[in-house]
């Protein structure tokens, strides 16, 4: 009997991630106590996050799983970007090493912040905006699934569709960055030097040189 190596299609490994990326979600869904449609409701109000913030819900299991859901979909999407750019073949290891930069940066970013706030005493601050934070990742997360499956099989990867999706992130997360301002303003003024060093620190200087390590 022979055997002969079978090559996986381009497009194999991403519909996978992509079907494994549902699968996840619907599991976790269907093992959770919180409700699909209490947490889009976040989309539009706030309500949700403050409740699941004062009944410790942050670590339920559909909110864990869909910022799982969101580093995965936000490392897709940046990795096809960046191939579509360089006009290659998407590779999937390059894909791994890519979630893997992008995970890494995340959890540093986060775990940093609370040793900088443990250092100066705002834990407290952190933590509230660190909640919603999440919240709005897990929420994105949806978002991002929906993106990603729409550029890569109904505008087949071209790169002006990619161009056009990733405005609508990048004005997605700024706007979400703003919304964290403008709900958070209060500590300003009882903590001006701290909030500001966590927003230059940690909201602005890292995805900068995330941008640069990618454009370069």
């Amino acid at each position: 009997m022979n055997f002969e190596l079978r090559n996986i299609l381009t497009n194999d490994w991403i519909t996978l991630t992509l079907l494994v990326s549902i699968a996840f979600l619907a599991i976790a869904k269907w093992f959770s106590s919180i409700l699909l449609s209490d947490l889009l409701s976040s989309y539009f109000k706030d309500r949700f996050i403050k409740i699941s913030k004062s009944n410790g819900e942050g670590t339920s299991l559909l909110i864990v799983s869909s910022q799982v859901v969101y580093g995965i979909n936000l490392s897709l999407f940046i990795y096809l970007y960046y191939q579509s750019r360089m006009a290659s073949s998407p590779q999937f290891i390059n894909f791994i090493l890519t979630l893997t930069l992008i995970t890494t940066f995340l959890l540093g970013k986060q775990y940093l912040g609370k040793l900088i706030a443990n250092l100066c005493d705002f834990e407290n601050i952190v933590e509230v905006i660190d909640h919603h934070r999440n919240m709005n990742r897990s929420i994105f997360s949806f978002g991002l699934l929906l993106i990603n499956s729409m550029v890569i099989y109904a505008f087949h990867m071209e790169q002006i569709p990619f161009l056009i999706a990733l405005i609508i992130v990048a004005i997605f997360l700024l706007t979400y960055n703003l919304i964290l301002i403008y709900t958070y303003r209060s500590y300003l003024k009882t903590a001006p030097l701290y909030f500001i060093l966590y927003l230059c620190a940690l909201e602005i200087a890292p995805y900068l040189l995330l941008y640069k390590y990618f454009m370069l």
